[in-house]
This record gives structure tokens, C-alpha cells and sequence, in this order.
């Protein structure tokens, strides 16, 4: 067979590209001399044959090849066998599964950027939702987007907006609706992608959040206030409801009664609190099939999303991860400082006795099934870990939270899309993310085995494509082997935001 030429490899590969994303790249490819090495930083990268699950659900596509120019995807399907110029760099995946990179929806701590962000990637996870964001971290994003940094596509909340007495120093207290509409548009102005709504707010604070974040033109996402219930957060148009806080309350039949405890008590916001674990139980016990279905209705029709980051729920009841690679050996990429606060929340006064660690497990297969007849209903599911919590690990923690998500009751398929087209999605970027085609971002995961047939083979990572970069197993162990390094180095460091973790899981537990 002869050497085809440039002319003909660029006309092979314009039917099935996008000539404005791909035009400039490839005009550069054309302009190269003959026999140049392409090395991993090629201009075009051909990834072939292939198992592809696409993401948007249909069936797997063997023998397919997948084309990269720069960040994007150009061409996905069979294509003529053809000897390709040298310019290309050529990669044989048969065998392989290649998915769409994954998002965290939940995750903290990026400030740590020599090892949260490079652990992201190299376990798959090419975007995050960054859920408390400083004024720094729009530089942050800026760095990573210039390749100046390793590290995954991020959509970051602005500072937590809490009602008084705030849950965590740092966060933006407000107890007017002047000081909440005021909040929401110092949000605007650090140029974050959405408004942090928490745990403390007032019907009047949060009502005026809502109004005051439309006027702005940004999302409002968090935690459902403790007061309110979710269906009238879900009505003032809040986009994700994080960790399922108020969803067994507010599918009970029992409902009226929880809230109007909960505003009769709260006088000392912290005694009512700490009564929410064991309010949730017995929500639980009496939960309301019908209620449910009005609730998920409502949720649907104002497309708000649901991020039940199960992972760090379980680790309230065990303490260390109960599936994937053993704490020991994760513990080694995380800086000295992340260590001592993980073991300080887990040492600290206030540790749950035996009876309110079971009652806690009893309530965690509650909400598994709350999860399951979400799912069955249509409401929109998005993977997030809360990664930053005391042994949830920011990228290896994202496939136990597809782990957990299969054990709700989704199929692999859903647990994929939960982390790829609905994270996509719910972030505004299904354009350009969350499945493989053409004119979508070149991030991908190649996976030795099929996660179809066991979610659990998301794990089984071959290599990773990040913003066009391809990862094999050996730079991946490079840069695990920097992170190592990094940890070691960052042994007692301060982070930016001034010595406080952005950590945010406040279960009141």
C-alpha cells in the first residue's frame, strides 16, 4: 500500500472534522517536515479500534476510531484503513473501552494545586465543580486552562452565603434580605460561575437570594436550607440539592410536623442541628410514596438536579473507604496539613456513639432507596464525592461514588451519565462535554474493561486524555510519583484561602 501524502490525510480527515475547531491545527500539521517525530503533544491524535461508549446512552461502538486535533474531538466512527503520514500520532486500542471524561460535581480543596489537582486527572476526572470558591480561584482556572497547571476544567461556586451564626468561619453571613441580595452580587463580581447557598439561611434570606441571582444572571446551588423545605427551594428555582439534605423531610408523612418543629426550636439554630440525624430517621420510617411523586414532579419540571455525594456520607460510618484502593496507600499523595484535619475531625470531642453510628446506617439504605425512586422518576442525578472530607480522595473517590450510585439502583449506564452527559449538562457545558463526538472536548478516559458490565471497571484505567493530552499508564505513574514528591514537600503548608480548608460537609455531626 503507498504512503498517502499530507493533501490526502488532511482531505480523509475533513469529512469527518470540524473545519473551524480543526483548521488551524491542522494547518500546522500540513506545514511540518516529513518524518517528524509526533510524540505525545501531537497535533493530531488517532485513537483506534476501540470499544466507545459515547455517553448519551446508545449501545457501545466496536472497532471505532476516535480523532483528535488540539482539545477537540474531529472524527468518530470506521474510517478506510489508510497509512497515516508521521506526523499523526497513532494509538491501537483494541480491546479497550473509551468513555468520556468524568466530572466531580462536589469538590474541595483545589488550592492544593501540586496534588488535588494533578490526583483528579490521572483517575479519570477531567472537570469539577469547585464548591466554595476564593478570589484566587478564578486565577486558579486561568492557570489550568493555559497548561501552566495539570489539572481538570472547572466551574467554581463564589463564598458560601450562611445565615447567622454561619457554620464556617470564612463564609458570608447574612441575616437581611439587603445582606443576601448584596452577597449574590459581590459573587458576580469575583466572576464565579454560581451562587453557594447554606445550611442557616431564612426563608426571606434565601427567597431574596433567588431573585436577586436571577437579576444577576447566575445559578444559585447548595445545601437546602434547615428550615426550609425542599419543595419551596425547588419552587424559588435552586438548580442542585446537595448531599439530599431535606429530601427524606420532605417525603414523609410527616412532613409539616418536622418543619414546624424545626422552626419552633430555632432559637439555638445549633441544638436543632444536631437533631437532624435522627429527624431524618424518622422521616425515613414514615416516607410518603405520594409526596415523593409531587416532589419529583416539581424537581423535573424546574430541571434542578440532585448531587448526593453518597461516598462521604459513608464515610461518617466507617471512617476510611470500603471499596477501591486501601486509605494507606491514597494517603501518601495527601500534604502533611490535609492529614492532620482529616485525623482531627475523625479524633475531635463530639464522635458519634455505637447507637448513633447504627441508627446512621440504618438511615443511609434509606436514602439508597430515595435515590433509587428518584432515578426511577426522571430527576436528574450528577456524581460528586465531597472531595476534601476526611478520606474522600480528590479523582479515586469518584468511581466508589459510581459504585455506590449502581448500588442505589442505577445501571452503569446511569452511573456513567450521572458523572459525564447529566454533569454536562447541569453545568451548561453539554455542548462541549460530557459524551464523544465531534466538536467535543478531547477528554476521555480508556478503560482496559467494560464499565457496563461492572461499574467497577471504571477503575481499570489504561489511560487518560486530558485537553487532548494523552496519559498512558507510564506518565501517569510519572506524575503520581510528583505528586508523592509534592505531598511530602507541602508537609505543614498554609493554602491561600489563608489557612482553612474550603471543606464543607456540615452534617452537624
Amino acid at each position: 500500500m503507498r504512503e498517502i501524502d499530507r493533501s490526502e490525510f488532511l482531505a480523509w480527515m475533513a469529512k469527518g472534522a470540524v473545519g473551524a475547531i480543526a483548521g488551524g491545527v491542522l494547518s500546522s500539521l500540513a506545514g511540518r517536515a516529513a518524518g517528524a517525530d509526533p510524540g505525545p503533544s501531537a497535533p493530531v491524535t488517532v485513537l483506534a479500534g476501540a470499544t466507545v461508549i459515547d455517553g448519551t446512552g446508545a449501545p457501545p461502538m466496536p472497532d471505532t476510531t476516535v480523532v483528535l486535533v488540539g482539545d477537540r474531538i474531529v472524527a468518530v466512527g470506521r474510517f478506510p484503513e489508510i497509512p497515516l503520514p508521521p506526523e499523526v500520532r497513532m494509538l491501537d486500542l483494541a480491546g479497550k473501552f473509551v468513555i468520556p471524561g468524568l466530572w466531580d460535581m462536589h469538590t474541595h480543596i483545589a488550592d492544593a494545586e501540586r496534588t488535588f489537582l494533578p490526583l483528579h486527572v490521572v483517575h479519570g476526572v477531567t472537570g469539577i465543580r469547585e464548591m466554595w470558591g476564593f478570589p484566587h480561584t478564578r486565577d486558579l482556572r486561568r492557570r489550568i486552562d493555559e497548561g501552566q497547571l495539570l489539572g481538570p476544567r472547572m466551574v467554581f461556586a463564589g463564598n458560601i452565603i450562611d445565615g447567622p451564626p454561619g457554620i464556617w468561619p470564612g463564609s458570608e453571613v447574612v441575616a437581611t434580605e439587603a445582606e443576601a441580595r448584596a452577597a449574590v452580587r459581590r459573587t458576580k463580581e469575583s466572576q464565579a460561575d454560581f451562587v453557594k447557598v447554606y445550611s442557616l439561611l431564612s426563608r426571606e434570606t434565601l427567597t431574596a437570594i433567588a431573585d436577586e441571582s436571577r437579576k444577576v444572571g447566575l445559578p444559585f446551588a447548595g445545601h437546602v436550607p434547615h428550615r426550609i423545605p425542599v419543595a419551596e427551594a425547588v419552587e424559588l428555582g435552586q438548580h442542585t440539592i446537595e448531599h439530599m439534605y431535606g429530601m427524606q423531610l420532605s417525603t414523609s408523612t410527616r412532613t409539616s410536623e418536622f418543619y414546624a418543629e424545626i422552626e419552633a426550636n430555632w432559637s439555638d439554630p445549633k441544638v436543632e442541628m444536631a437533631r437532624r440525624g435522627s429527624m431524618e430517621r424518622e422521616a425515613g420510617e414514615t416516607y410518603s410514596p405520594e409526596r415523593a411523586a409531587a416532589l419529583f414532579d416539581r424537581m423535573i419540571q424546574q430541571g434542578t438536579w440532585q448531587s448526593p455525594t453518597i461516598t462521604v456520607e459513608q464515610r461518617y460510618l466507617t471512617g476510611a473507604p470500603t471499596q477501591g484502593p486501601d486509605a494507606s496507600e491514597m494517603l501518601r499523595y495527601m500534604p502533611g496539613f490535609i492529614q492532620q484535619f482529616w485525623t482531627a475531625r475523625g479524633t475531635g470531642e463530639g464522635q458519634p456513639s455505637d447507637a448513633e453510628i447504627a441508627m446512621a446506617q440504618q438511615n443511609f439504605q434509606a436514602r439508597l432507596r430515595l435515590i433509587a425512586a428518584m432515578n426511577a422518576a426522571g430527576v436528574g442525578i450528577v456524581a460528586g464525592t465531597d472531595a476534601g472530607n476526611p478520606f474522600v480522595f480528590p479523582g479515586a473517590s469518584l468511581h466508589e461514588e459510581l459504585a455506590w450510585l449502581v448500588l442505589a439502583g442505577l445501571s452503569p449506564m446511569q452511573a456513567l451519565q450521572a458523572a459525564t452527559v447529566n454533569a454536562a449538562r447541569c453545568v451548561g457545558l453539554e455542548h462541549v462535554s460530557g459524551t464523544i463526538g465531534v466538536g467535543k472536548y478531547a477528554d476521555l478516559v480508556v478503560l482496559d474493561r467494560d464499565p457496563l458490565a461492572d461499574i467497577g471497571n471504571t477503575r481499570r484505567i489504561h489511560a487518560v486524555v486530558s485537553r487532548g493530552r494523552y496519559l498512558s499508564d507510564q506518565d501517569r505513574a510519572r506524575i503520581l510519583r510528583e505528586v508523592e514528591v509534592a505531598a511530602a514537600e507541602d508537609d505543614g503548608a498554609v493554602l491561600p484561602s489563608g489557612g482553612m480548608l474550603p471543606h464543607c460537609c456540615s452534617h452537624g455531626r
